[in-house]
């Protein structure tokens, strides 16, 4: 399999939606609260802001694949269960281009740590203001405010 470099891959988002697999990790023991797990991006775009753990669908992956990836490569963990919250359009929210999202509501096997491209992991009952990637509109529809 022949990879793209940088360039051509940014190159990409110009001719074909891309599909990215997003984790959205719910507790409800702790404390019980509601909680959300979200992570905070180490690199562009948007170092600083809070968003789902998530990774594009590489070829040939699929999708509860990506999904593992994810969860190995950015919290540290393995899924032990995986259910699929919904697909959703993000026309805008990446200034690389049109994404589709793909979210699954899912349980860790351990807590979750901060590699990778994840600066940071928080569970959260409210979002907090700094939501990148357009996702607080997603976030919102699976019921987070």
């Amino acid at each position: 399999m022949k990879w793209l470099d940088k360039e051509e891959w940014e190159k990409s988002f110009e001719l074909v939606p891309r599909v990215a697999v997003n984790l959205l990790p719910v507790c409800n023991k702790l404390l019980q609260k509601k909680r959300v797990l979200l992570t905070k991006r180490a690199k562009p775009p948007f170092v600083g802001s809070w968003h789902m753990a998530g990774s594009f669908v590489l070829k040939g992956e699929k999708l509860e694949k990506c999904a593992q990836r994810v969860a190995g490569e950015e919290l540290g963990t393995k899924l032990v269960k995986i259910k699929l919250a919904g697909v959703f359009d993000n026309l805008t929210g990446d200034p690389r281009g049109q994404i589709v999202d793909i979210v699954y509501w899912c349980e860790l096997k351990s807590e979750p740590t901060a590699i990778g491209d994840t600066a940071e992991v928080g569970w959260f009952s409210k979002l907090p203001e700094d939501v990148g990637f357009g996702q607080e509109e997603t976030l919102e529809k699976l019921g987070w405010s």
